[in-house]
C-alpha cells in the first residue's frame, strides 16, 4: 500500500489537505493531512468517505444529456466530444448575453469576476 498527500477535488475555498492510501491502484482510505496549514487534518463530511464515492457503482462515468423535462430524471449517454461542444456553445451564448446585460438578468451566471460585473 502507498500513501500520497493530495488536496480535495471539490470546489471549496479551503482546498483541504488529504492523505490518500492506495492499494493496487485503488483508493482505500482518505484522511485529513495534519500538516496542511489551514485545515490541519480536518475533513468535511463530503470527503470523509471519499473512497466509497469514487468507487461507487452509482458514480457517473460518462456525460449524460437531459432528454425529458427538467426534474424528470430522463437522460441519455453522449460522447465527451459532444458534451464539451454543447457546453462550450451554451457558455459562449450565456457570456455574450451576460456581458450585454451587465450580469444582472441571466439566471445561469450570478457572478462575473466575483463582484457582479463583466470585464466588457
Amino acid at each position: 500500500m502507498k500513501t500520497y498527500t493530495s488536496v480535495c477535488p471539490y470546489d471549496c475555498p479551503d482546498a483541504c489537505g488529504l492523505v490518500v492510501s492506495v492499494d493496487d491502484g485503488r483508493v482505500v482510505s482518505v484522511a485529513g493531512d495534519g500538516a496542511h496549514p489551514f485545515t490541519r487534518g480536518t475533513l468535511c463530511p463530503k470527503m470523509a468517505h471519499y473512497e466509497r464515492t469514487v468507487h461507487s457503482p452509482r458514480r457517473l462515468t460518462m456525460p449524460l444529456k437531459r432528454t425529458g423535462p427538467k426534474g424528470s430524471g430522463q437522460f441519455a449517454p453522449i460522447s465527451w466530444d459532444q458534451a464539451l461542444a454543447e457546453i462550450a456553445e451554451r457558455w459562449k451564448a450565456i457570456i455574450a448575453d451576460c456581458c450585454r446585460l451587465w450580469c444582472r438578468s441571466h439566471p445561469a451566471l450570478f457572478l462575473c469576476r466575483h463582484h457582479g460585473h463583466c470585464p466588457a
